[in-house]
């Protein structure tokens, strides 16, 4: 949007000229205006005076005198002669109009003011008055009364006399009064036409000054105009100018280089048919360009929109445009145009990389899911398996062994439940628990527990409060003990026959914060690792380091726990001196604590009787060991195959217990407990135990809101399922957990990089470890029953997996039995295959046909393979 205004000194100038302006026109108009007065007063002295000539007033005065005298003589002349009345009245008629004259004319009308000259005028037009009907009677009476009025006359001449001398006396002080206001009038016009003269002086002043001005801001106007001439042309974006109906007024050279148009060729036409596509013209003249059509200003949300756009040769572009609307006399359009193509691709790769990323993220997902499934199904045989052995009678090597084994097979346990802690968190699928618990209790497990490793190296390990001592808070009880342990586990590891000590303490006299310290006196941290210790797999180059083993995950795992509990974690040390790991977390105080969340009520270990079980489960080595576990300890094990083989069979027989698996063909294992608590069965209030390798919280609510009562994950610990059934029989029915319960365990701090993937051999087909460990801890003749169902199995489900359509509602399913099926005989590449398909369906995404037809020629190949190395073995 280009807005064009001129300078600020610009508008002050006009407002000051429009203020001078207005004075002297002011000014020019009062002087015009006295000078009509004076003319006026000027005109009206003349007039005054004309009046004065034309009548002679002294000349008047002093003739009323001579012919009242001659009208006396002319009545002593008719005395003698009667024949001289025709001159008596001649003569008084004379005298009568000069009274009468004196009496009613204009210019006599100062005498008639006068009080001197009132008194005897009067008196002459009495006598007047009274001789008039003689005067115009018969000359017999006129001649009878002639001596009378001869005698009235005389003292009426007095009278002539008196009023003459009166009026002329008012008239001289007339005539100086008039003199005076000719001077005055005089002065007047002389200070007039001095005003008049300097008003002109200043008009002529103001009008230099408005020149100077007019003259200024016309430079301005040059200057302004020039400049932004020059930063229109300059500009790196096109700008147009249209007038009201939208024909190009201005094109400035951007525009030129952008549309290929030259300015000539431009201005004139319309703007919408020179740079809108045809096509689309229509539509944005009821859209972004409404404004245009309806000839008005486009509102804030009008101001910038994109839009394609077209050039000379027709090609299309993304544009960027903001418009407004200049209010003048002729209202423009000013658009700001800017080429928006290398945005829009940019924007596009970003895109593209986001979509990358999350791609990225949903393969890393559904890896961790097949990984938290499929490890933990073989390490449920594998650590099953090993129990089992111990039932029987072994020599003294071959408990050694099994222990290192055992061990071997704990250690990849922590492995993937750690890195299944990592996936969670940054998956977001994790949060803080808030339960009340005791502080005391905690740290009393956490001491029992590791008092072990504590021996192991020779340390002493104990635990106290610094200052105010508490017990009962509220926060996440199990994620603060995984966090210790790891923090205990690692100074215990890196200490030789010293102490490790846990020190607690309250930061504020709330008892809000709380401080947890593990203090050690070891080998020490340099100080330049203290913050490298806290990244993924990161590990100390030290002797001890090499020692304890580790993938390096246990101190970031620590530090994102107590980031999701709002929480600290730090480290101080000194190389040789020891270290002291610490964490500040808050916590809601509390003064009573049941039970502690951590430690399970008492509970037998085993059931105290034998039991009925129904265990419902796909895998056949899944059903293989934890049917061995049970029968080991007496108790009746029925084996449902699937979902619907499970509720089939729990709606005709009680049991004690239902063990349930969650992915299962036919019908999965939350469905089927749906079915089996709603069903009104046998076993409709029966105890259902979810198997599962899922550990989401969002999948273990499912299971408490289908009726499920505890969850055990994969690999199965013959000790944790026989204390869980004597849980759910005695009615100590635990709430499902977060995780499933695990051996306490410290996360290790070692290796400096994470455990690769077993070897498999050249052809890529098999994975060696994995089938060893099957041959050596199945029996013979187990173990040859087993593969002789596996073959067929494969043989048949292979077949028709690989003539699938895409979107066989059975895809999945019968892919993950499948995979399941290759992880315990060491089928690595068609478990691999298999899972990719069956993630694939689970994402909403279809395989390809050709990666299904695949699938034969990839099971041919690892049968070959696998009998091949049955028969070396």
């Amino acid at each position: 949007m280009i807005k064009v205004n001129l300078p600020d000194d610009t508008s002050t100038q006009s407002r000051t000229t429009l203020v001078q302006t207005s004075g002297a026109a002011a000014a020019l108009l009062l002087c015009v205006g006295l000078v009509v007065w004076l003319g006026w007063l000027v005109l009206r002295e003349i007039d005054d005076f004309s009046v004065a000539n034309s009548d002679n007033l002294q000349w008047s005065l002093a003739q009323a005198d001579v012919e009242f005298l001659q009208f006396r003589l002319a009545m002593k002349d008719a005395q003698d002669d009667p024949a001289a009345m025709e001159d008596v009245r001649r003569r008084f008629d004379i005298f009568y109009s000069r009274m009468v004259t004196m009496s009613s004319g204009r210019v006599f009308h100062t005498l008639r003011e006068s009080v001197q000259s009132s008194a005897p005028r009067m008196r002459v037009l009495d006598f007047l008055e009274t001789t008039v009907p003689l005067i115009d009677g018969p000359d017999e009476a006129f001649l009878a009364e002639l001596p009378s009025l001869l005698s009235q006359s005389e003292q009426v001449t007095a009278d002539v006399r008196a009023f003459s001398l009166a009026a002329l006396s008012a008239f001289a002080e007339v005539s100086d009064a008039r003199r005076e206001g000719i001077t005055e009038l005089m002065i007047y016009i002389a200070a007039v036409l001095l005003a008049l003269f300097i008003g002109l002086t200043l008009l002529a002043y103001a009008m230099f000054r408005l020149f100077r001005l007019a003259q200024k801001r016309a430079d301005a106007v040059q200057f302004a105009s020039t400049r932004m001439k020059t930063i229109v042309q300059t500009s790196p974006n096109a700008i147009v100018v249209t007038d009201e109906v939208g024909v190009v007024r201005e094109f400035n050279t951007a525009a030129e280089a952008l549309f290929g148009f030259t300015r000539a060729e431009a201005v004139g036409r319309l703007a919408l048919e020179l740079m809108v596509p045809a096509e689309t013209l229509a539509r944005h003249q009821i859209g972004a360009l409404a404004f245009l059509d309806e000839h008005r200003r486009p509102r804030p949300e009008e101001q910038h929109f994109e839009i394609t756009l077209q050039t000379r040769d027709l090609h299309l572009f993304p544009a960027e445009i903001s418009a407004d609307r200049a209010e003048a006399d002729n209202a423009l359009y000013v658009f700001y145009i800017r080429d928006i193509s290398n945005w829009k691709e940019a924007e596009e790769q970003l895109t593209e990389a986001r979509d990358r990323a999350l791609a990225g993220e949903r393969t890393k997902s559904e890896f961790l899911a097949v990984m938290s499934h499929e490890m933990r199904t073989p390490l449920n045989g594998l650590l099953g398996a090993m129990q089992l052995m111990r039932d029987h009678s072994l020599s003294t090597r071959q408990s050694d062994l099994l222990d290192r084994m055992q061990s071997s097979g704990r250690l990849l346990l922590e492995l993937v439940n750690d890195v299944l802690d990592l996936a969670k968190f940054e998956a977001g699928k994790m949060k803080a628990e808030e339960a009340p618990f005791s502080i005391n209790r905690l740290l009393d497990g956490l001491v029992e527990t590791a008092q072990p490793l504590a021996q192991t190296y020779g340390n002493e390990l104990n635990w106290r409060w610094c200052g105010p001592e508490g017990d009962g808070a509220i926060g996440d009880a199990r994620r603060l003990r995984q966090v210790l342990l790891n923090l205990v586990g690692n100074a215990l590891k890196f200490t030789r026959d010293g102490s490790v000590e846990v020190e607690v303490e309250y930061l504020d006299a709330a008892k809000t914060e709380v401080e947890f310290r593990v203090i050690d006196n070891g080998i020490g941290i340099a100080e330049k690792d203290l913050t490298r210790i806290f990244q993924d797999f990161e590990t100390l180059d030290s002797s001890y380091a090499r020692e304890a083993g580790g993938t390096g995950l246990g101190l970031g795992i620590a530090r994102r726990f107590m980031r999701l509990m709002d929480g600290e974690i730090g480290a101080e040390s000194e190389p040789g001196e020891g270290s002291l790991f610490w964490i500040r977390v808050p916590l809601t105080p509390v003064s009573d604590v049941e039970a502690d969340p951590e430690e399970p009520r008492d509970c037998p270990d085993k059931p105290l009787r034998p039991l009925d079980v129904l265990l419902v489960e796909d895998n056949e080595i899944n059903r293989f060991i934890v049917r061995e576990m049970l029968e080991g300890e007496s108790h009746s094990v029925t084996i449902a195959e699937n979902g619907q083989a499970g509720v089939d069979t729990a709606a005709h027989h009680r049991f004690d217990v239902i063990l349930m698996d969650i992915s299962m063909p036919v019908m999965d294992g939350t469905t089927a407990a749906g079915h089996i608590r709603s069903g009104g069965g046998a076993c409709a209030e029966v105890p259902i135990i979810a198997l599962t390798a899922h550990a989401l919280p969002e999948e273990r609510e499912r299971f408490r809101r289908v009726g499920m009562s505890a969850c055990l994950t994969k690999p199965i610990e013959r000790p944790l399922l026989l204390r869980t059934l004597a849980q759910v029989i005695s009615g100590e029915i635990p709430a499902i957990p977060d995780d499933a319960p695990q051996p306490a365990r410290a996360a290790p701090e070692g290796s400096a990089r994470p455990p690769s993937a077993p070897e498999m051999p050249a052809s890529g087909l098999l994975d060696e470890e994995r089938l060893h460990a099957f041959l050596s801890e199945v029996p013979r003749a187990a173990a040859g029953k087993l593969l002789e169902r596996f073959f067929a199995e494969m043989d048949r489900n292979i077949a028709a997996l690989a003539e699938s359509a895409p979107d066989d509602p059975d895809l999945a399913p019968v892919a993950h039995q499948c995979a399941g099926s290759c992880g315990p005989f060491g089928v690595e590449a068609l478990r691999r295959a298999l899972g990719s398909i069956e993630t694939q369906t689970k994402t909403g995404r279809l395989p390809q046909r050709a990666e299904l037809a695949a699938l034969a020629e990839l099971w041919e190949q690892s049968r070959r393979a696998l009998e091949a190395r049955l028969e070396a073995a």
